[in-house]
């Protein structure tokens, strides 16, 4: 009887070995089979994210394109302020310059009477 038993637990030992490397088998094909599914699924979303890339990038280029045009029309813009601030400044100076040259006593008159407004206010604000 102490012979059928070891056989009986050394058959059951074998089918044990063998039911667990069909299990381990069956784990790692299952697994290969995943990694294979993600792999392929990477491969799909990257493929959408070039061809997402590709869709947007004439739209991009086109909108940098416009902000360029845009900035390149703002700085036309105050370039041209610019020369017109300029211009009425000298139009101005020289407005003035010729009113001196023409009224000398009133214009002292003015700047005197400018200046003592001035001195009032800043003397007031001291105190």
């Amino acid at each position: 009887m102490g012979n059928r038993n070891i056989s009986s637990i050394d058959k059951l030992a074998d089918t044990a070995n063998t039911a667990t490397d069909k299990l381990a088998d069956k784990a790692e094909s299952t697994v290969d089979s995943a990694r294979s599914m993600a792999n392929d699924a990477l491969d799909k979303a990257d493929a959408k994210v070039r061809s997402l890339r590709d869709d947007i990038k004439p739209a991009i280029d086109a909108i940098s394109a416009r902000v360029h045009d845009i900035a390149e029309h703002g700085k036309a813009v105050a370039s041209d302020t610019t020369a017109q601030a300029r211009e009425k400044f000298n139009d101005m100076t020289n407005k003035t310059s010729a009113y001196v040259a023409e009224q000398p006593m009133k214009s002292v008159a003015i700047a005197a009477a400018a200046g003592a407004v001035v001195a009032m206010l800043l003397g007031r604000r001291r105190r």
